[in-house]
């Protein structure tokens, strides 16, 4: 009977976490700063939409410090992605970055987002501080593009 409980108990607990580490909240507005455990940094929202005949991030360019993570949110005019400028980016990101973006499509690319408001984190801890230019390949030749400046933090 103690087995019997101790096994209905872990199964309990494991559900309570698994429940937890898979919820997530729905975030939507403009770009913001959001303050999440130190360790982890904060989280940057860049928006990926269109306007009018206009493509673009927003914020395009911002600073981020090392740790933090920057969520692009898909709103609207997809397909849209992110991907990093190989050449124009500090020596040793492209390591980083590649580890840091799962999922990828290419070296420095990350997969389509096609849903509304889907999302993809991308986690700038260990980069090298300088600036990381940015573009989604679909609207690239229409002007979707952005910098990244990192800072030690």
């Amino acid at each position: 009977m103690r087995a019997v409980t101790m096994a209905v108990t872990m199964m309990a607990v494991g559900a309570v976490s698994l429940s937890a580490q898979t919820a997530q909240p729905a975030n939507q507005g403009q770009a913001v700063r959001q303050a999440t455990p130190a360790a982890a940094g904060a989280t940057i929202r860049v928006q990926m939409k269109q306007v009018g005949a206009r493509y673009m991030f927003e914020p395009a360019n911002f600073t981020v410090k090392v740790g933090d993570v920057v969520e692009f949110v898909n709103v609207n005019g997809f397909p849209h992605n992110v991907q990093f400028e190989p050449t124009k980016i500090p020596a040793g990101a492209a390591d980083v970055l590649n580890r840091a973006m799962p999922n990828r499509m290419g070296p420095l690319a990350s997969p389509m987002m096609v849903q509304p408001n889907q999302t993809y984190r991308i986690s700038f801890a260990g980069a090298p501080v300088g600036t990381y230019d940015y573009f989604c390949l679909p609207h690239k030749a229409l002007g979707m593009t952005g910098r990244i400046t990192v800072q030690a933090r």
